[in-house]
Parts: structure tokens; C-alpha cells; sequence
């Protein structure tokens, strides 16, 4: 046996052999002057500790003071000296770093251990140690070097990457191989290690690592490192400290000459604004250190003195805009409540006619918590109605002026309602709706307006309807109301009074958990306005005074379209908008952080079921049992898919997402769970719908909600609305849909067929919603699995191009006919797209592009290659043709997600990347789009190596959001949606994925840190229940109190405390929350 044998053979030392030996009664001194060249690393460093622990022990004094004990001279352990490469190999350290090192400030990761500890291994002797000088492995581009040097032991050696030894490596990029060490680098092969282990090169190195004369500093550089101290790294800190400042005082320098050449350029100042904020944070930025209240304060302080010599100079009504609002932004942090709320109010007097300033000023008012009050922030919204009913009062406003005006009224009047009704005053809330489409849509002839400047006319008309509001008859929404125009005397004399509703009471065992059960039920007793005859509870906000109301009375424009008022209804109820022409303003109401709080009113609210030790759905078990309702929250059934479960949609309306059956698409209405108003809404829409307000838009919503509420009626509706309107198309279409739903197949294909036949007789333009029975119709079969049956169905559009003759009995082409099909199928459906982009129709061309994708997808539906190779050639069309028609583009990407879902449900090929990267462009498109957003996490969810949902998030969702506050060119947009998306993906992440209770937490803070979710009640209540639903109650009752200091108008944030902190909180605070309650004047309908 060789000698290299041999040494792979020895068997491995016993911690026995590491003993110290005895030491001899006299040793003589080593000799100092020369230095052993070969000295075993184990051996000296026992040695060393040994000493060092002997002595150390010595110092110590002795136990028993009586004893006289001769103190011992410490002897000089024995040095055995071995050869470096014979000596056993323990460990040895790689100088090259772990990417990690950065991230946890020690090498490869292992936090370093305390002081006293150092350089010792776990489990080992005291007396045991490396003796080896850590190394870590800085980033200059990062943090700051001398920081990471501080941050280190004294003894810790800092590498920095040597940027000659990363050009070297840049020779091999063209490489068909990965090269394992630098080609500087030999490779060292030892004898005992194994085969191909490189060590750093000499002879002189140690097989623990540390170098000698100098090889330290050599074996480094060839590793693509280099060593420094703490004074190259201050200078390297100062230098870049330096470069970086000249750059920010360059730039400022030049901001400031542009704005002396132009005061009155605002995008000027804005920049001048950001580069301070910039220049105010440069220190932080490089410490890496959050930025303390008066660092914030004095930037604020700056900011505002920019803005206010920026008002000065600048002329243009958008930039005055937006300085105000980036003024008021900072403001907070400097002046105190008082004087904000006296500039708000100065601000929203010289510019009446800005919805944006008008937000945040209500935003303000109503959360803050300091001496809040609900009749004080009522007064401020009807202050506000009657300022800008008085602007359009005046003769010398223009047309444009009245119409914004008008505008600005609904929404504040939206505002209102909703936080009367989160204050429990929902029949004030409710009336004042009743008001406004009984003033608006049943105002009787003679009392209309033709002039809009004519005040007399005005006043007429609220004369009469106060007469008819004070008369108690049934208004609209309510039973057997025929309006007020349709009033007489006659109907106030026969009508009774209604019975009496028992008052609920609350026992004495738990006295605060009974009161918020009984509190409860008479808020599910009483929702609609009561009169004064009826033997109602001992409750004098039941009945709903005329002076209630009057700030509802807003007079429309001339000829306005009443989308305004239908829209803002339907965001009142917390439904989802119809398909209108207020695109924009509809989509500012759905990302309001006030508006979108219908989780606050969600008896079945689902938080984290992938938790397992918290079981799966956070619900109000204990509150009343509404399941007498006939509307099912399909957000927990156990069969509907996660992908479609998310209950805050917000994407484009359209016959898919209202009459598509649940589990096979995204619902609009299947997570609605206001059942307490359901009645009401419904015959509302159904009286508006009667009056042609809204169009064949109002209708088909109408049959799809009663779809959803009320089953056994619906047909009947139908059939009324299509003997009103026998030519419309699109309600022939719907009525299809419904008997699709209800199970009749064979009903809902003679109504397809009824309709197509009719079609040809009907005029151009009644005729162009003909596409969408032929669309519905090939969905259908789609949807249900018979791609045959859908392709026959593509085939007999147009009789003219006889393409039913190509196709077999099972709808297949014939051998040879598929090219000849899908040219014919492609021509025929071109045309019709073409045509209906040449009338400005993009929507109906996007209809006619989606047969054409359909008919390249249903010739091969094992391949997807070619319905997306269409699919993008049309989109591509329509954005060039109709840039302009957000709506267009956004149903065309959703019809397509959904093409690639019912491919992927139908087991059929494809690739995952092309989902991600189809899905990845919707996103960035449409950012808050919840459908491309829940489609991106459901084909995520199959991969575990990368978290791409978060990664999207980040960097798309919330990084637009982001750009839009730092660009001067746009207005910074509240999308509360998202945050409450990223707080459900993560929820529902389970911790194999890499989420946690931690990892959630940090979501929720993230997304309340955001101004524009900061004060959502909603979100506040999931952050609560999450964190009760975990069993930490600590948590949740700090959570409790921020979510009433945040939210201190919203009553069910209050009755969380009574709902689930009835055990853990004590008597006393649950008193003190009940009289808050009290002082800021929230309904209570039970007294305690």
C-alpha cells in the first residue's frame, strides 16, 4: 500500500486524542527568534486555548478563603510539528463567499455568535476553537463599506469584489461550459482530500485557511477579491458620498435656473419637490437607516415652502391641481389638524370644480379621529352639496362647469350615504336615494325643467316634492310604490300602518356578547325609512324627515344620460358597475378606499384556509343565521375553484361574468352578500329598468342580478321586458343565457334560433347585436366540452359561404377542406370587424375578432398556437385602430384568459410559459385587473422554485402606483383592490410556498402603510380577523384599537371588539369602547 493509501486509510481521531498532555516539572523556554515552517494548526491552536484557559482559571479566587494554596507556575504545553499536508483534514474555508453573505452580514450566512464565544464551535469544549479570522464578502455598489466593517468583529477580514478579476471571467461568456474556478486559478490537488477539491495555492497555506507572508492577500486576489481596511473603505464611502451629491446639486441647479427662466411651469417645480426629497434622504439612503420624525418634519417644512412659491407663479388650473395636492400631502407632518382643515377649506373654495381635491378634503375630515363626530362630518357633505349647488345655481357658469358640477355632486353624495350608512344610520342613507330617483325619474311633466339657470323652476319642483315626500306614500323601491308621478291623495288615505316589529333584547350572562347579537338583529330589522303611523320601536331615526333628505335633491344637467346616478346606486349597494359610457368615473369609485368596504358588511368572510392550524374560514358564526336568503355567497362553496374565489372583483362587466354558471368562469355577482337590501335594490332597478333609464345596459343587468336573488321570477321579468322592446337583440341573447342557467338547454337554443332567423329582418342598426347570439351560442358548447357542435355552429354564420358542405356528420372539416375553412371562417369574420371599426364600434369588433380567434382554436383544439397567434394580430388592430377604447381592449384580453383557462380545464397541451407571458403583458395593461391577476396565482400555484405572484406584485402592480406619484404628467391613483388581492394570495399561500404568519403580517402592514389604504375599513377587519382567527389575541386587540383610530366612523370596526373580545377584554375597556361609541355620536339602536 502506497503512502497516499495509507493516508486515506487513517482512521479518524477520537476527540481523546485532542487531550493536552501532561507537561513536564521543568520545560525551557522556546526559543523566539526563529519561527517553525511547518507547525500543525490543531495542535497550536489546542495549545494556545489551553494556555489561555489555564490562566484564566488562576486568576479566579479560591472558594474556601482558609486554605493557603502555592500558586502554580504555568508550564509551556509540547508544539508537535507535522507537515501541512499530512495533518487530518477538519475544515478549511472558502475565501470565494456565499451570495448570501451580504444578507445575513456573515460569512455563508451563519449569524455570527456573541463576543465572548468567538471563533468557538457549537458543542464543543471552551478550550476548542478555530482560531480563524472570519472573512465577509462586501458589495461596493450596494451599502456602504465602512458601515459593513463596523458592523463586524475587529478581527473580520472585508473582501470586495476585484472588478479586474470579474472583466477575466467575461472571456469565457462565449463558452458552451460553466467554468468552476477562474481560469487564473490552477487547480491544487491534496493528498487526503478528495479528487478535483481545489485549495488556494503555496506552500505556505494551512489547511484551516490562514495565509502567511503576505499569500493571504494573493489567494484572495485570485479568487476575484481583494482586501480592505477601514480607511479604504471611508475613502471609498466618501468618494461615492461625494460623486453622488455633485450629481443631486448639478440637478438642482438646472431645476432651479428652469424655473427662474419659467415660474409658470409646474412640472418644474414638481421635480424640484422630488429631487429635495431625494437630497433630504441622500444620508439615510446610504446608511441604510430609517429617516427620524424631524429628519421628515424639516423635509416637509422645505417641500411646503417650494409649493407655496410655486402657487404663487403658476397659472395653469391641472398644475395648481397638483401642487395643491402634493402640498397637502406633506402638510400633516408640519401643521396641526386645526390648520389643515381651514386650508382644505380655503382650497376647495378656490377651486370648487376639482373631484380630486374634493376627495381628499373629505378624506381628511372623516379620518381623523381627533374630536370626530358624525353630525359635525354630516354637516361638512351637505356644506359641500350646497356650495356647489349654488356654483351651478349661478347664471354666469358655463355649460362645461354645470356638467362638472353635477358630477362632483353625485360622488359626494355617494360619499355621504356610505358613511351614513357605516355609522348606522342606514335609513337616513337609503332615503336619500329614494329621494333622488323619485326627484330625478318620476318627476311629473309639468315640473321639468327646460332651462337650466331657471331657479324658480327649481324651487317649484322642491316645493311639490316635498309635499309628496311628507305625504309618506310608498316610494320607490318599496311595496306597491307607484311614484311621484303617479301620486294622489287617494293613495295616502289607504294606506295602514305597519305592524309593530318585536324589539330585540339581550340577556345577562354576557352582557356585552348578548348586546352586539341583539344590536345586530335589529340592524337586519330595520334598513328602509319608517312613517310616523307605523308602530315602530322607540327609535326616532326610523322615520326620515324631508329635511333629511333635501341635500339629495340634485337637478340633472339637459339631456344627460343618468349613468352618473345609476352608477353610483349600484356602488352604494357594493354591486358591481354595468356596462355604461362612464368609464372613468365609474372606475374612480371602485378604487376609492371609501367606497370599497363591503367587506365590512360580509358574514362570511374567508382569510387563510391554508392555515391548518387555524381551520379554514374566519365567519361571523355567532352572529345570526341569514341563510334564509335565496342568495348564496359562492365565494365558500367547497366545489367553486380558488381561482374564481377572490371576493373584490374589479374588471370589465359583460355577459360572461354575469350569466357564465359558477365554477366555470369569474362571477360579478356571486360573492355579493348584501341579501339585507336585496328586496329593495331589486325593485329599484326593476322600476328603472321599465322606464327605459340605462338601455338594454340596465336591463341585462337587472335579469342577472334577479338571476342571483330570485330565481322563480326571473322568466317573468324577461318576458316583460322583451314585449317592450321585441327588436332588441341583445335581450334575446340574455334570455337565452337565463333558460341556459336554469338547466333548459332545448329553451335557450330555440331562443338563440328565434332570434338569428329574426335578425335578417331587422334594420342595419338593431342587426349589428347579432354577433353576440352567435358568440353565446358557440360558448355554450364550448364551455360544456362539444368543440364539434361549436365549430358546425361557426360554420352556418353567413349562409353565403357554404362551408357546412366541408364538414362531416361530427362537425370535423373533411380530409383536405381545413385550409379551405379556415380562410372562408377568416374572411367572413374580417369583415365584419373591419366594418364595425369603421363605425367606431370597438367593442362590437372586438366580438367579431373573437370568433375569428375562436374559429383558428375550435380546427385544432389540441394546439393553442394559433388562436394566439390570432389572437395577437387582433389585438394589435384594435389597439392601433380604437387606442383610446380601454373597455375594448381589456374584454378582448379577458375573453382570451378565458379561452387558455377552459383549454388548460379541458387537460389539453400547453405550455405554462405561454400563460405566464400572455398573462404577464394583461398585467402590465391592465395592473389591477383581477381576473388577469387570480388566472397569474392559479398557474403559479403549480410552481414552487420562484415566487413569481409576489415578484408581479412588486414589481408591476404596485410599481405603476408608484411611477404615477413620481410622474408629473399623471395623478397618483388609489387601487385598494390590489392591496387586498396581495393580502388574499398570501393567505392563501400555504407555508410549503414560502408564506407564514410573519410573511402575511407583513402584507397587511405594507398595504395600511399606503396612503391609499390607510383608512379602509375593510381591509382593517381582515387584518383583525386574521389575527384573532390565529388565536393571538394580543395581536388582534392592538390591531382593534389602530383599526378605531383609523377608521373611527365605521360602527362594525367597533362591534369587533364585542363580537370576539368579549372574554379577553375586560368589563372596563369593553364600557369605555361602548361610551367612545357614544361620544362620536354612532347609531345604537339597543341601549346597554
Amino acid at each position: 500500500m502506497d503512502r497516499d493509501d495509507q493516508q486515506l486509510s487513517k482512521p479518524i481521531p477520537r476527540f481523546g486524542s485532542f487531550r493536552p498532555r501532561e507537561s513536564p516539572t521543568h520545560v525551557p523556554e522556546p526559543a523566539q527568534t526563529t519561527k517553525p515552517d511547518k507547525i500543525s494548526t490543531t495542535s497550536l491552536n489546542h495549545a494556545v486555548f489551553r494556555k489561555r484557559h489555564q490562566h484564566s482559571r488562576s486568576k479566579r479566587p479560591s472558594r474556601h478563603l482558609n486554605l493557603q494554596r502555592t500558586p502554580e507556575i504555568p508550564s509551556t504545553p509540547e508544539y508537535d510539528f507535522v507537515r501541512w499536508d499530512e495533518s487530518p483534514v477538519l475544515f478549511y474555508i472558502d475565501i470565494e463567499g456565499d451570495a448570501r453573505n451580504l444578507d445575513y452580514r456573515s460569512s455563508h450566512g451563519i449569524p455570527s455568535y456573541p463576543h465572548p464565544w468567538h471563533d468557538r464551535a457549537l458543542g464543543l469544549k471552551t478550550f476548542f476553537g478555530s482560531g480563524v479570522h472570519r472573512t465577509s464578502v462586501v458589495d461596493r455598489g450596494k451599502t456602504s463599506l465602512s458601515k459593513q466593517i463596523r458592523s463586524d468583529h475587529k478581527h473580520t477580514k472585508i473582501l470586495r469584489i476585484n472588478p479586474k478579476a470579474s472583466s477575466v471571467l467575461q472571456d469565457d461568456n462565449g463558452a458552451d461550459f460553466v467554468p468552476l474556478q477562474s481560469p487564473k486559478e490552477p487547480k491544487l490537488k491534496c493528498k487526503g482530500h478528495p479528487i478535483g477539491q481545489s485549495l488556494p495555492r503555496g506552500p505556505k497555506t494551512r489547511l484551516h485557511g490562514s495565509v502567511e507572508d503576505g499569500s493571504d492577500s494573493a489567494s484572495a486576489s485570485e479568487s476575484g477579491f481583494d482586501y480592505v481596511s477601514d480607511q479604504s473603505a471611508s475613502e471609498d464611502d466618501g468618494a461615492r458620498a461625494s460623486t453622488l451629491r455633485e450629481d443631486l446639486q448639478q440637478r438642482r441647479v438646472a431645476l432651479s435656473d428652469r424655473v427662474d427662466e419659467d415660474p409658470s411651469d409646474w412640472r418644474a417645480w414638481m421635480a424640484l419637490v422630488k429631487l429635495q426629497d431625494e437630497m433630504d434622504g441622500f444620508p439615510n439612503a446610504l446608511s441604510e437607516r430609517t429617516p427620524t420624525n424631524a429628519e421628515r418634519q424639516s423635509n416637509a417644512g422645505i417641500a411646503l415652502s417650494i409649493y407655496r412659491k410655486a402657487l404663487k407663479s403658476v397659472v395653469d388650473p391641472d398644475g395648481i391641481e397638483r401642487l395643491h395636492l402634493g402640498m397637502m400631502s406633506k402638510a400633516p407632518m408640519v401643521w396641526e389638524p386645526r390648520r389643515l382643515s381651514m386650508h382644505w377649506q380655503s382650497i376647495v373654495k378656490q377651486h370648487p370644480l376639482s373631484l380630486r381635491l374634493w376627495k381628499k378634503y373629505l378624506d381628511f375630515h372623516q379620518s381623523m379621529s381627533s374630536g370626530f363626530t358624525v353630525e359635525e362630518n354630516k354637516k361638512r357633505y351637505i356644506d359641500c352639496l350646497d356650495m356647489l349647488q349654488g356654483l351651478r345655481s349661478d347664471i354666469a357658469s358655463s355649460e362645461s362647469q354645470h356638467s362638472a358640477a353635477y358630477s362632483i355632486q353625485i360622488h359626494v353624495l355617494l360619499r355621504l350615504t356610505l358613511f351614513l350608512r357605516e355609522a348606522g344610520y342606514t335609513e337616513v342613507a337609503v332615503g336619500s336615494w329614494q329621494a333622488l330617483m323619485e326627484y330625478e325619474f318620476n318627476k311629473p311633466s309639468h315640473l321639468r325643467r327646460v332651462d337650466v339657470t331657471a331657479k324658480l323652476t327649481y324651487d317649484d319642483s322642491i316645493l311639490a316634492f316635498e309635499r309628496f315626500w311628507d305625504s309618506e306614500a310608498p316610494r320607490i323601491g318599496e311595496p306597491d310604490a307607484k311614484g311621484w308621478l303617479n301620486f294622489s291623495n287617494d293613495d295616502v288615505e289607504q294606506r295602514q300602518a305597519s305592524r309593530a316589529q318585536e324589539k330585540p333584547t339581550h340577556d345577562g350572562t354576557n352582557v356585552f356578547k348578548s348586546w352586539a347579537d341583539a344590536e345586530y338583529q335589529a340592524y337586519c330589522c330595520s334598513n328602509l325609512p319608517s312613517r310616523a303611523i307605523d308602530e315602530s320601536l322607540d327609535d326616532p331615526y326610523r322615520t326620515v324627515l324631508f329635511s333629511d333628505v333635501r341635500h339629495a335633491l340634485i337637478e340633472s344637467p339637459p339631456g344627460p344620460d343618468h349613468c352618473a346616478i345609476i352608477a353610483a346606486f349600484l356602488c352604494f349597494c357594493h354591486l358591481p358597475p354595468f356596462a355604461d359610457n362612464a368609464r372613468d368615473q365609474t372606475e374612480t369609485l371602485y378604487e376609492d378606499q371609501f367606497v370599497r368596504n363591503e367587506i365590512l358588511y360580509d358574514r362570511t368572510v374567508t382569510t387563510g384556509s391554508n392555515f391548518p392550524s387555524h381551520g379554514s374560514a374566519i365567519a361571523d358564526s355567532h352572529r345570526p343565521d341569514s341563510s334564509n336568503s335565496t342568495t348564496t355567497n359562492q365565494t365558500n362553496d367547497p366545489c367553486l375553484p380558488s381561482v374564481f374565489a377572490f371576493p373584490l372583483g374589479n374588471y370589465e362587466v359583460s355577459s360572461d361574468t354575469l350569466f357564465t354558471p359558477f365554477g366555470q368562469w369569474f362571477s360579478a355577482l356571486g360573492s355579493w352578500s348584501g341579501s339585507v337590501l336585496k328586496d329593495f335594490i331589486l325593485r329599484t332597478l326593476n322600476v328603472l329598468a321599465n322606464r327605459g333609464v340605462g338601455g338594454d345596459d340596465l336591463a341585462e343587468y337587472l335579469l342577472a342580478f334577479e338571476m342571483h336573488v330570485s330565481p322563480t321570477t326571473v322568466r317573468k321579468s324577461a318576458r316583460s321586458l322583451l314585449k317592450s322592446r321585441p327588436s332588441s337583440l341583445r335581450l334575446y341573447d340574455v334570455f337565452a343565457l337565463l333558460e341556459n342557467r336554469l338547466g333548459n338547454t332545448e329553451a335557450a337554443n330555440k331562443v338563440w334560433d328565434t332570434a338569428i332567423q329574426m335578425s335578417a329582418k331587422l334594420n342595419d342598426a338593431a342587426r349589428r347585436d347579432a354577433i353576440l347570439l352567435w358568440r353565446s351560442r358557440v360558448w355554450h358548447h364550448l364551455s360544456s366540452g362539444q368543440t364539434s357542435k361549436a365549430l358546425q355552429q361557426l360554420s352556418r354564420y353567413g349562409s353565403e359561404s357554404g362551408l357546412e358542405e366541408l364538414l362531416d356528420a361530427n362537425g370535423k372539416p373533411l380530409a383536405g377542406a381545413t385550409t379551405t375553412v379556415r380562410l372562408r371562417l377568416r374572411n367572413v369574420f374580417s369583415a365584419g370587424r373591419d366594418h364595425m371599426l369603421s363605425l367606431g364600434l370597438s367593442t362590437h369588433a372586438a366580438l367579431y375578432s373573437e370568433l375569428l380567434v375562436l374559429s383558428d382554436y375550435l380546427l385544432d383544439t389540441t394546439l393553442i398556437q394559433a388562436a394566439h397567434a390570432s389572437f395577437v394580430d387582433n389585438l394589435q388592430l384594435l389597439i392601433k385602430v380604437a387606442p383610446t377604447d380601454r373597455r375594448a381592449e381589456a374584454l378582448f384580453r379577458q375573453f382570451f384568459a378565458r379561452l387558455l383557462h377552459t383549454h388548460t380545464a379541458g387537460k389539453r397541451p400547453i405550455s405554462p410559459s405561454t400563460i405566464r407571458a400572455f398573462l404577464t403583458e394583461s398585467i402590465a395593461a391592465f395592473p389591477h385587473n383581477t381576473i388577469f391577476l387570480s388566472l397569474y396565482a392559479w398557474n403559479e400555484s403549480r410552481f414552487r422554485i420562484d415566487d413569481r405572484v409576489r415578484g408581479i406584485m412588486r414589481d408591476v402592480v404596485f410599481s405603476s402606483d408608484r411611477r404615477n406619484k413620481h410622474n408629473e404628467d399623471e395623478i397618483p391613483s388609489d387601487h385598494i383592490t390590489s392591496h387586498f388581492f396581495a393580502v388574499y394570495t398570501d393567505m392563501q399561500r400555504g407555508l410549503v410556498q414560502g408564506s407564514n404568519q410573519s410573511a402575511v403580517r407583513g402584507t397587511f402592514e405594507r398595504a395600511l402603510s399606503d396612503a391609499g389604504a390607510a383608512h379602509s375599513a375593510g381591509l382593517w377587519k381582515w387584518y383583525f380577523l386574521y389575527e384573532h382567527s390565529n388565536g393571538d389575541m394580543k395581536r388582534a386587540r392592538e390591531v382593534y384599537y389602530r383599526a378605531m383610530r383609523a377608521c373611527p366612523w365605521a360602527k362594525e370596526i367597533y362591534m369587533l371588539g364585542f363580537d370576539y373580545l368579549s372574554g379577553v377584554m375586560p368589563e372596563v375597556e369593553l364600557r369605555a369602547v361602548y361610551d367612545m361609541m357614544v361620544e362620536k355620536e354612532l347609531r345604537i339602536r339597543v341601549t346597554l
